[in-house]
């Protein structure tokens, strides 16, 4: 599940090298992870740089002039493009060095033009002061697809410290959704406030960037998910709506569960109101991805705050289950001590899938079917449910 994410990723990196629009390239995302991710970087390091062994030597002389007039070189006659392919061949020491003679303008344009894998050594090395003004050019002029290739090389507190320097949060996370090394990124939130993490949530909806806060959420650990949980009540309806489906199309469910076990029994209820809101077909995929992620309990929980006319609709598309699904869903609802919403849920059950209902329920523990008769006469649907009571 975590490479549909990932595959997101790399399509909006490739797409951005090759100047063309994501969804010309959506056919890639048959390739693995792996394999995706060799040709990005293949092409990245064939548009960017010359393999002409000029520049080993060129950097030669380099070294015998003075580092303010390497400076004046690169920027009156060589241009970024050039400068970036000379830097690969260039001391490490002197590197920098030019580094801090140019204009960070022109710093900013020859940053573009460097293969981060191939200038990692140089981007580590670069001065804090340095790296602040260039963090600063790069967000003025939107170039989050460098910054985002320049953040898979630098250590965590380097990252937090420069995203000070980013002001507004769609900025941010346009930087996050070309960062490779998510897990590496997803640190940095222990350092935001509440508030931000919640702007980020709502930015997420506004401007479509779920790919980016999932991407983070992903990696997330159990003290960053209770504290994820902690924030559901004062994230916005639209924030909520519009995260679920997007997890739902991309098959990233299993990292909002992550989260939502951690919820506070109230907020159960909360949840209802917002999973309501589904259509059925979505409503049908949370079971499914809760019972794929380990989290089955959770869904039951929070359907159990559903309204009749939802549990209907749950129930009625029951046919897409397989019997050990629905099975699970039945005896989940058991062990939570949710039998109320098991007995909801069979009752509404489509005439069709009765019989089916029958044959799983026979195969259920004793004491499970014991359970649930006890409790049909205060059902609403003790009607319905003639057929368990005859098990």
């Amino acid at each position: 599940m975590l490479d549909n994410l990932d595959l997101m990723t790399e399509v909006e990196k490739l797409a951005h090298v090759l100047k063309v629009a994501p969804e010309r390239i959506q056919f890639l995302k048959n390739l693995s992870l792996d394999d995706f991710r060799n040709l990005n970087d293949s092409i990245s390091d064939r548009l960017l740089t010359d393999s002409s062994d000029v520049w080993g030597k060129l950097a030669g002389v380099a070294k015998f002039m003075p580092n303010f007039i390497n400076a004046q070189v690169a920027k009156s006659l060589l241009g970024p493009n050039i400068t970036a392919n000379l830097t690969y061949h260039i001391e490490l020491k002197q590197a920098v060095s030019i580094a801090k003679s140019l204009n960070i303008e022109f710093l900013a344009q020859v940053a573009e033009n460097l293969v981060p894998a191939r200038a990692q050594h140089i981007i580590q090395a670069f001065p804090m002061d340095v790296m602040v003004n260039l963090t600063r050019i790069l967000t003025r002029d939107k170039k989050y697809f460098t910054m985002g290739a320049f953040v898979d090389y630098m250590d965590i507190e380097k990252i937090h410290a420069l995203s000070k320097e980013i002001p507004d949060t769609e900025s941010l996370l346009r930087v996050g959704m070309y960062t490779q090394n998510k897990a590496h990124v997803a640190k940095l939130v222990d350092g935001f406030t509440d508030e931000k993490i919640l702007d980020m949530i709502e930015t997420s909806q506004r401007k479509d960037l779920w790919p980016s806060v999932l991407g983070l959420i992903a990696h997330f650990t159990d003290a960053q998910n209770q504290r994820i949980a902690s924030l559901v009540g004062r994230m916005s309806v639209d924030a909520l709506l519009g995260m679920v489906p997007f997890a739902i199309e991309h098959n990233a469910l299993v990292h909002i569960f992550a989260f939502l076990k951690f919820l506070s029994p109230e907020m159960y209820a909360h949840m209802a109101t917002i999973v309501a809101k589904l259509d059925s077909e979505a409503l049908a995929k949370i079971i499914v991805a809760a019972d794929a992620s380990g989290q089955l309990p959770v869904a039951v929980k929070i359907a159990d705050h559903l309204a009749e006319r939802d549990v209907e609709r749950l129930a009625v598309m029951s046919h897409r289950y397989e019997d050990e699904l629905l099975t699970r869903v039945i005896l989940t609802a058991h062990s939570e001590n949710l039998i109320p919403f098991g007995l909801r849920l069979l009752a509404l059950l489509p005439d069709s899938e009765i019989e089916r209902a029958e044959r799983i329920a026979k195969t259920m523990d004793r004491q499970v079917i014991q359970d649930a008769q006890a409790q049909i006469d205060q059902s609403l649907f003790k009607e319905k449910l003639a057929w368990l009571r005859k098990i």
